[in-house]
């Protein structure tokens, strides 16, 4: 009998306790015997618990002797408050090895949270993931949390948890007149955003409200029982309280204010307070600005793109294209649930971009713009005037009454919403003032004039796409029917000069040349030689200024793409287009075995007004990889483009035609490879 409970006793240190479900878990790595059938003894390690954590608080570890130590009755959950549990557990096994956790409260399971892995390592240790227990499952007074692990031989570590939950002494106030969401703590902040406006509040305990003004104490509204609303309040600093009818709850109170937002100039309130509309100096351009907002909110900067929501800071980019004009960057506050508020809410600020602006100088500018109209509702949009270049001189719109008038990118693509946009989305500027996308249309390839009334207005184009693209002019809008109209003119650029006709060549590398209806003859691809092209072409001189008109007393100028005809060296699928230039050329080249085509290289539009296309033509190489013997052909297309302008008088009126005119030049090499 002594000999039988001195081996129980053994067993029970080895495992941590006398009972089945011990509050301490046995000693890391310890074992147990089991007697086989033939009476042979062989070790099974038990499972253990590492490590458990209440809310980044640990309740239970090792000790250095490897046993479980549990801070009971340490643990204090705050009323309303979520349990997070972290748990580490080991188990030991042979082939594939498993680890279980079961969770119980008060003794009663919590299947929700049970979980298990398994892996073939021998000793598999687990970092269950993080799990919660909710609030509404931990009522007030002492609750014990029982974990078990287990592994897939039906051994078990048990520890018992014992805790205490808080009650509540003080009521939840909520917004809104349900009592959902978060909780309002008392002595906290309250806003309502803007000239006027409400808020409703909802108490889980039933109490007296009272509303006061802070500057001079008066007793603005009086309620009891669970909800209260304020009523319209106008701009001003309140305080609000609720005291609770169980008078173990603390009091609840809070400061009201009504009124617009503020901002501050920095990260933090230490910096200025901005005012609405205050105007300020960016240090530099290109820079950044910095403003802060004691409540988070949207951020946007109008016409830019530049937003941010839900938000208290905010990084306004200030691009150096902008120098000298002034962007507006807008604030408004979010909103909390239950509350009612005039629509002036939002808060602006503009910053000066310092520098000069820049000239209407059509010297180092690459965009053209169209001028639509739309004369009433019932009418469709018109092209007013196309293609006009940077310019300091006035474009003249009139329009009786005023109704729509745009600038835009592509005249096409405003009015049917396809095709090209061409310049594409910028950012637009009325009088050196960023305007806001609300005068654009919806991609920002446009802006809606007709909104800033009567006048002379000065407009910058940005490309967002490609910032070196600008356009900038002088528009002005006149209340009134357009003057009669006189015999249309053909304007400066609608007329371009008729190409020469001087015939392509190809040149060899020895610098032998070949013209169309040339034949040449080899053995084989390796005795054939690379090719360039001599053809005649656009080239971009750079800009030129004209007289506006041919009028001697007449000193205004333009400036326009000085577009002139070359003969040279050009690539292959060369592309000369240059906006809407009166000229353009391009080439194409096709190479065929009999009439199968084996090669083609087009032209491709570019947005840098590059050519593209291939330096030479590598014929060798393009023949030896199709390996055939026999006939080949080498086609080269040149497109030679120029536009004509001509006023036609047709029942004693006069329209003008523009037309674009095609002249194409074709070079056929023949080729036999025996």
């Amino acid at each position: 009998m002594r000999k039988w409970l001195a081996s129980v006793l053994l067993v029970c240190l080895a495992t941590g306790s006398y009972f089945s479900e011990a509050t301490v878990s046995p000693v890391l790595g310890a074992t147990k015997a089991v007697n086989s059938d033939r009476s042979a003894t062989k070790s099974i390690q038990m499972p253990v618990h590492e490590q458990i954590v209440f809310n980044d608080y640990q309740v239970v570890g090792l000790s250095t002797e490897g046993w479980n130590w549990v801070r009971n009755d340490e643990f204090i959950l705050p009323p309303q408050t979520p349990l997070d549990i972290d748990v580490i557990q080991t188990t030991y096994g042979s082939g594939k090895t498993q680890n279980k956790i079961d969770v119980l409260l008060d003794g009663a399971a919590l299947p929700e949270f049970s979980s298990e892995m398994s892996d073939d390592a021998s000793t598999l240790r687990w970092e269950v993931p993080r799990f919660t227990i909710p609030y509404e499952k931990l009522p007030a007074g002492n609750h014990t949390l029982t974990f078990i692990g287990s592994d897939g031989l039906g051994e078990k570590s048990t520890v018992h948890i014992r805790f205490r939950v808080e009650a509540l002494h003080y009521p939840l106030i909520y917004q809104g007149s349900n009592p959902v969401g978060q909780t309002i703590q008392s002595g906290s902040h309250e806003a309502i955003f803007g000239n006027y406006g409400a808020k409703v509040y909802n108490s889980n305990e039933t109490g007296s409200w009272k509303l006061t003004n802070t500057k001079n104490s008066s007793m603005i509204k009086a309620e009891t029982g669970n909800v209260f609303s304020t009523g319209v309040l106008i701009a001003g600093d309140y305080e609000l309280s609720f005291i609770p009818d169980d008078l173990n709850q603390t009091p609840w109170q809070v400061e009201l204010r009504v009124g617009p937002p503020i901002l501050y100039l920095g990260t933090d309130e230490n910096g200025q307070q901005l005012g609405n509309n205050q105007k300020i100096t960016a240090e530099k351009a290109p820079g950044t600005v910095q403003l802060f907002s004691p409540a988070p909110g949207r951020w946007w900067v109008d016409g830019t793109g530049q937003t941010l929501v839900s938000a208290q800071h905010f990084e306004v980019v200030i691009p150096e294209k902008l120098e000298g004009m002034t962007m507006s960057v807008n604030f408004e506050p979010d909103q909390s649930l239950g509350t009612e508020r005039s629509s002036n809410s939002m808060i602006s600020v503009q910053i000066q971009v310092p520098g000069s602006p820049a000239g209407c100088d059509a010297s180092s500018v690459r965009a053209t713009l169209d001028v639509m109209v739309q004369n009433n509702e019932g009418s469709s949009l018109l092209a007013e005037r196309e293609n006009l270049y940077p310019s300091d001189i006035t474009v003249k719109v009139y329009q009786n009454p005023i109704h729509k008038i745009w600038v835009t990118t592509a005249a096409d693509y405003l009015k049917h919403g396809d095709g090209a946009s061409e310049e594409g989305p910028g950012v637009w500027a009325v009088d050196n003032v960023v305007v806001d996308s609300a005068y654009l249309n919806g991609d920002h390839t446009a802006l809606e004039l007709s909104r800033f009334k009567e006048g002379r207005h000065k407009i910058n184009y940005y490309s967002k796409a490609n910032p070196e693209v600008t356009w900038c002019g002088y528009i002005q809008i006149i209340e009134d029917s357009p003057p009669t109209a006189s015999t249309p003119t053909c304007d400066i650029g609608e007329n371009g000069t008729v190409p020469p006709s001087t015939k392509m060549k190809l040149k060899a590398e020895s610098g032998k040349e070949f013209v169309d209806g040339d034949k040449i003859t080899v053995e084989s691809s390796e005795d054939l030689e690379a090719l360039q092209l001599l053809a005649v072409h656009v080239e971009n001189k750079g800009m030129k200024r004209v007289k506006r008109e041919k009028n001697k007393n007449d000193r205004r100028f333009l400036y326009v793409s000085d577009l002139q005809w070359e003969y040279g060296v050009i690539p292959f699928g060369a592309n000369y287009e240059y906006g809407a230039g009166p000229i353009s050329s391009n080439n194409k080249v096709i190479i065929k075995y009999d009439d199968e085509i084996i090669k083609t290289i087009k032209p491709k539009s570019s947005e840098d007004n590059e050519p593209g296309g291939r330096e030479i033509l590598d014929l060798p190489s393009i023949i030896a990889k199709d390996g055939r013997s026999g006939e080949y052909k080498v086609e080269v297309y040149n497109t030679l483009t120029y536009r004509t302008c001509d006023i036609v008088s047709r029942y004693n009126s006069y329209k003008k035609y523009l037309e674009d005119v095609d002249q194409e030049q074709k070079l056929v090499l023949t080729v036999e490879v025996k």
